[in-house]
Protein backbone atom coordinates (compact mmCIF):
# COMPACT_ATOMS: atom_id res chain seq x y z
CA UNK A 1 0.00 0.00 0.00
CA UNK A 2 1.35 3.49 -0.81
CA UNK A 3 0.38 4.74 2.66
CA UNK A 4 2.12 2.93 5.51
CA UNK A 5 0.80 4.11 8.86
CA UNK A 6 2.90 4.16 12.04
CA UNK A 7 3.29 0.90 13.92
CA UNK A 8 0.17 0.02 15.87
CA UNK A 9 -2.11 2.26 13.80
CA UNK A 10 -4.87 0.53 11.85
CA UNK A 11 -6.34 3.63 10.20
CA UNK A 12 -6.06 7.42 10.17
CA UNK A 13 -8.78 9.98 10.90
CA UNK A 14 -8.44 13.59 9.75
CA UNK A 15 -11.16 15.90 11.07
CA UNK A 16 -10.11 18.83 8.91
CA UNK A 17 -11.55 22.32 9.33
CA UNK A 18 -11.98 24.90 6.57
CA UNK A 19 -11.73 28.15 8.53
CA UNK A 20 -13.34 30.36 5.90
CA UNK A 21 -14.97 32.95 8.17
CA UNK A 22 -16.56 35.53 5.84
CA UNK A 23 -14.31 34.89 2.82
CA UNK A 24 -16.76 32.96 0.62
CA UNK A 25 -19.52 35.49 1.30
CA UNK A 26 -17.23 38.39 0.42
CA UNK A 27 -16.09 36.61 -2.75
CA UNK A 28 -19.71 36.35 -3.89
CA UNK A 29 -20.42 39.98 -3.00
CA UNK A 30 -22.69 38.94 -0.12
CA UNK A 31 -21.61 41.61 2.34
CA UNK A 32 -24.82 42.44 4.19
CA UNK A 33 -24.52 42.42 8.00
CA UNK A 34 -26.42 39.17 8.53
CA UNK A 35 -24.31 37.19 6.05
CA UNK A 36 -21.07 38.65 7.39
CA UNK A 37 -22.14 37.75 10.92
CA UNK A 38 -22.77 34.18 9.76
CA UNK A 39 -19.13 33.85 8.76
CA UNK A 40 -17.96 35.82 11.79
CA UNK A 41 -19.56 33.20 14.05
CA UNK A 42 -16.89 30.78 12.86
CA UNK A 43 -14.11 32.94 14.27
CA UNK A 44 -15.90 34.25 17.35
CA UNK A 45 -17.47 31.00 18.54
CA UNK A 46 -16.71 28.09 16.22
CA UNK A 47 -12.91 28.03 16.26
CA UNK A 48 -12.65 28.29 20.08
CA UNK A 49 -15.06 25.37 20.41
CA UNK A 50 -13.07 23.33 17.90
CA UNK A 51 -9.79 24.04 19.68
CA UNK A 52 -11.33 23.07 23.02
CA UNK A 53 -12.57 19.81 21.49
CA UNK A 54 -9.13 18.99 20.09
CA UNK A 55 -7.57 19.75 23.47
CA UNK A 56 -10.14 17.61 25.29
CA UNK A 57 -9.37 14.56 23.15
CA UNK A 58 -5.67 15.38 22.74
CA UNK A 59 -5.20 15.38 18.98
CA UNK A 60 -3.97 17.77 16.29
CA UNK A 61 -5.59 18.37 12.94
CA UNK A 62 -5.42 20.55 9.82
CA UNK A 63 -7.07 23.92 9.27
CA UNK A 64 -7.39 25.04 5.64
CA UNK A 65 -7.50 28.83 5.86
CA UNK A 66 -7.92 31.37 3.04
CA UNK A 67 -5.16 33.97 3.24
CA UNK A 68 -7.83 36.68 3.30
CA UNK A 69 -9.17 35.12 6.51
CA UNK A 70 -5.67 35.05 7.97
CA UNK A 71 -5.34 38.76 7.26
CA UNK A 72 -8.62 39.41 9.09
CA UNK A 73 -7.84 37.06 12.01
CA UNK A 74 -4.04 36.85 12.31
CA UNK A 75 -4.00 36.34 16.09
CA UNK A 76 -6.57 33.54 15.97
CA UNK A 77 -4.74 31.83 13.12
CA UNK A 78 -1.49 32.07 15.09
CA UNK A 79 -3.24 30.55 18.10
CA UNK A 80 -4.39 27.61 15.98
CA UNK A 81 -0.84 27.09 14.73
CA UNK A 82 0.74 27.49 18.17
CA UNK A 83 -1.46 24.67 19.46
CA UNK A 84 0.23 22.34 16.98
CA UNK A 85 -2.39 22.29 14.25
CA UNK A 86 -1.44 22.54 10.59
CA UNK A 87 -2.29 25.67 8.60
CA UNK A 88 -2.81 24.73 4.94
CA UNK A 89 -3.51 26.68 1.75
CA UNK A 90 -7.18 27.40 0.91
CA UNK A 91 -6.90 29.99 -1.86
CA UNK A 92 -6.68 33.76 -1.31
CA UNK A 93 -10.38 34.42 -0.67
CA UNK A 94 -11.98 31.03 -1.36
CA UNK A 95 -11.84 31.51 -5.15
CA UNK A 96 -13.12 28.95 -7.63
CA UNK A 97 -9.83 27.96 -9.28
CA UNK A 98 -11.32 26.93 -12.68
CA UNK A 99 -12.66 30.48 -13.03
CA UNK A 100 -9.15 31.97 -12.72
CA UNK A 101 -6.66 32.48 -15.53
CA UNK A 102 -3.40 30.53 -15.07
CA UNK A 103 -1.63 33.82 -14.36
CA UNK A 104 -4.16 34.86 -11.73
CA UNK A 105 -4.15 31.48 -10.02
CA UNK A 106 -0.36 31.64 -9.80
CA UNK A 107 -0.45 35.19 -8.45
CA UNK A 108 -3.00 34.36 -5.76
CA UNK A 109 -1.23 31.14 -4.73
CA UNK A 110 2.08 32.92 -4.24
CA UNK A 111 0.37 35.78 -2.41
CA UNK A 112 -1.44 33.37 -0.08
CA UNK A 113 1.71 31.35 0.56
CA UNK A 114 3.51 34.46 1.76
CA UNK A 115 0.69 35.32 4.18
CA UNK A 116 0.78 31.80 5.63
CA UNK A 117 4.56 31.95 5.99
CA UNK A 118 4.30 35.28 7.80
CA UNK A 119 2.09 33.68 10.47
CA UNK A 120 3.62 30.19 10.70
CA UNK A 121 7.21 30.79 9.65
CA UNK A 122 6.98 28.31 6.77
CA UNK A 123 5.23 27.80 3.47
CA UNK A 124 2.21 25.47 3.42
CA UNK A 125 2.64 21.91 2.18
CA UNK A 126 -1.05 21.20 1.60
CA UNK A 127 -3.88 22.64 -0.47
CA UNK A 128 -7.65 22.44 -0.60
CA UNK A 129 -9.13 24.53 -3.38
CA UNK A 130 -12.27 26.59 -2.80
CA UNK A 131 -15.48 24.69 -3.46
CA UNK A 132 -13.54 21.44 -4.00
CA UNK A 133 -12.57 22.74 -7.46
CA UNK A 134 -9.05 22.43 -8.83
CA UNK A 135 -8.31 23.95 -12.22
CA UNK A 136 -6.36 22.13 -14.91
CA UNK A 137 -3.32 24.07 -13.70
CA UNK A 138 -3.59 23.65 -9.93
CA UNK A 139 -1.58 20.46 -9.44
CA UNK A 140 1.28 21.65 -11.68
CA UNK A 141 1.40 24.93 -9.74
CA UNK A 142 1.55 22.93 -6.52
CA UNK A 143 4.46 20.89 -7.86
CA UNK A 144 6.30 24.07 -8.83
CA UNK A 145 5.81 25.55 -5.34
CA UNK A 146 6.90 22.60 -3.24
CA UNK A 147 3.54 21.33 -2.03
CA UNK A 148 3.28 17.79 -0.68
CA UNK A 149 -0.43 17.03 -0.86
CA UNK A 150 -3.84 18.14 -2.10
CA UNK A 151 -7.24 17.46 -0.52
CA UNK A 152 -9.69 18.54 -3.21
CA UNK A 153 -10.37 15.54 -5.46
CA UNK A 154 -12.66 12.53 -5.18
CA UNK A 155 -11.00 9.58 -6.93
CA UNK A 156 -11.09 7.30 -3.89
CA UNK A 157 -12.76 7.26 -0.51
CA UNK A 158 -10.21 5.85 1.94
CA UNK A 159 -6.90 5.60 0.08
CA UNK A 160 -4.61 8.48 -0.93
CA UNK A 161 -3.22 8.45 -4.46
CA UNK A 162 -1.00 10.53 -6.74
CA UNK A 163 -2.75 13.33 -8.64
CA UNK A 164 -2.40 13.52 -12.41
CA UNK A 165 -1.33 16.40 -14.64
CA UNK A 166 -2.36 16.77 -18.27
CA UNK A 167 -5.61 14.83 -18.56
CA UNK A 168 -7.55 15.74 -21.69
CA UNK A 169 -10.46 14.57 -23.82
CA UNK A 170 -13.93 15.47 -25.05
CA UNK A 171 -17.26 13.93 -26.00
CA UNK A 172 -15.81 13.11 -29.44
CA UNK A 173 -12.65 11.33 -28.29
CA UNK A 174 -11.63 8.99 -25.46
CA UNK A 175 -10.36 10.49 -22.24
CA UNK A 176 -6.56 10.50 -22.06
CA UNK A 177 -5.04 10.26 -18.61
CA UNK A 178 -2.01 12.46 -17.97
CA UNK A 179 1.16 11.74 -16.05
CA UNK A 180 1.24 11.08 -12.33
CA UNK A 181 2.47 14.08 -10.39
CA UNK A 182 4.37 14.03 -7.11
CA UNK A 183 1.34 15.52 -5.31
CA UNK A 184 -0.45 13.12 -2.96
CA UNK A 185 -4.23 13.34 -2.95
CA UNK A 186 -6.04 12.92 0.36
CA UNK A 187 -9.48 12.38 -1.19
CA UNK A 188 -12.66 14.07 -0.04
CA UNK A 189 -16.35 13.94 -0.95
CA UNK A 190 -19.38 16.18 -0.65
CA UNK A 191 -21.14 13.67 1.61
CA UNK A 192 -18.12 13.88 3.93
CA UNK A 193 -18.52 17.68 4.11
CA UNK A 194 -20.79 19.43 6.60
CA UNK A 195 -21.82 22.15 4.14
CA UNK A 196 -24.41 20.26 2.04
CA UNK A 197 -25.81 18.54 5.13
CA UNK A 198 -26.20 21.58 7.33
CA UNK A 199 -25.81 24.90 5.56
CA UNK A 200 -28.94 26.87 4.71
CA UNK A 201 -29.01 28.07 1.10
CA UNK A 202 -32.29 28.92 -0.59
CA UNK A 203 -32.00 26.24 -3.27
CA UNK A 204 -34.25 23.19 -3.74
CA UNK A 205 -31.35 20.75 -4.20
CA UNK A 206 -29.39 22.04 -1.20
CA UNK A 207 -31.89 22.40 1.64
CA UNK A 208 -29.38 21.84 4.44
CA UNK A 209 -30.41 22.09 8.10
CA UNK A 210 -30.45 18.31 8.52
CA UNK A 211 -30.59 16.77 11.98
CA UNK A 212 -27.12 15.98 13.35
CA UNK A 213 -28.33 12.48 14.19
CA UNK A 214 -28.92 11.81 10.48
CA UNK A 215 -25.45 13.05 9.57
CA UNK A 216 -23.88 11.06 12.41
CA UNK A 217 -25.37 7.92 10.87
CA UNK A 218 -23.69 8.64 7.53
CA UNK A 219 -20.30 9.64 8.93
CA UNK A 220 -20.11 6.87 11.53
CA UNK A 221 -21.05 4.20 8.99
CA UNK A 222 -18.36 5.48 6.63
CA UNK A 223 -15.85 5.08 9.44
CA UNK A 224 -17.14 1.64 10.44
CA UNK A 225 -16.86 0.35 6.88
CA UNK A 226 -13.33 1.70 6.53
CA UNK A 227 -12.24 0.25 9.86
CA UNK A 228 -13.57 -3.21 9.07
CA UNK A 229 -12.63 -3.46 5.39
CA UNK A 230 -9.87 -1.06 4.30
CA UNK A 231 -6.26 -1.69 5.32
CA UNK A 232 -4.39 1.55 6.14
CA UNK A 233 -7.57 3.50 5.46
CA UNK A 234 -7.62 7.29 5.71
CA UNK A 235 -10.88 8.98 6.73
CA UNK A 236 -11.04 12.66 5.75
CA UNK A 237 -13.92 14.79 7.03
CA UNK A 238 -14.36 18.41 5.91
CA UNK A 239 -15.87 20.67 8.56
CA UNK A 240 -16.37 24.42 8.92
CA UNK A 241 -16.25 26.32 12.23
CA UNK A 242 -19.18 28.52 11.21
CA UNK A 243 -21.28 25.44 10.43
CA UNK A 244 -20.27 22.59 12.73
CA UNK A 245 -19.21 25.01 15.44
CA UNK A 246 -22.91 25.45 16.26
CA UNK A 247 -23.82 23.89 19.61
CA UNK A 248 -25.93 20.92 18.51
CA UNK A 249 -23.50 20.08 15.70
CA UNK A 250 -20.28 20.26 17.71
CA UNK A 251 -21.96 17.87 20.15
CA UNK A 252 -22.46 15.45 17.26
CA UNK A 253 -18.82 15.83 16.19
CA UNK A 254 -17.78 14.97 19.74
CA UNK A 255 -20.06 11.94 19.68
CA UNK A 256 -18.40 10.87 16.42
CA UNK A 257 -14.94 11.23 17.99
CA UNK A 258 -16.03 9.09 20.92
CA UNK A 259 -17.43 6.46 18.55
CA UNK A 260 -14.14 6.27 16.68
CA UNK A 261 -11.99 6.25 19.79
CA UNK A 262 -13.70 3.10 21.04
CA UNK A 263 -11.81 1.23 18.32
CA UNK A 264 -8.17 0.20 18.66
CA UNK A 265 -5.43 1.68 16.48
CA UNK A 266 -7.26 4.81 15.29
CA UNK A 267 -4.80 7.64 14.59
CA UNK A 268 -6.29 11.14 14.83
CA UNK A 269 -3.84 13.38 13.03
CA UNK A 270 -3.09 16.12 10.49
CA UNK A 271 -3.13 15.90 6.71
CA UNK A 272 0.60 16.55 6.52
CA UNK A 273 1.38 13.65 8.84
CA UNK A 274 -0.60 11.20 6.72
CA UNK A 275 0.89 12.48 3.47
CA UNK A 276 4.39 11.90 4.86
CA UNK A 277 3.47 8.23 5.33
CA UNK A 278 3.46 7.78 1.54
CA UNK A 279 5.88 5.12 0.36
CA UNK A 280 6.69 4.88 -3.36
Amino acid sequence: MPIVLPKGKKCAVILSWDFDAMSAFVLRGETTPTLISQGEFGARVGVPRVLDLCDKYNFKTTFFVPAWTIEVYPELTKKIFDKGHEIAHHMWCHEDAPQLSPEKELELMEKANEVIKRVTGKYPVGNRSGGFANSNNTIKLMEDHGFLYDSTQMGDDFHPYKCRVGDHGSVSEPWVFGRKSNIIELPISWYMDDYPHFEFRRAPLNPGLHAPSDVFEVWSQEFDYMYDNEENGVYVLTLHPYISGRAHRIMMVERLIQHMMRKKGVWFTRCEDVARCWKD
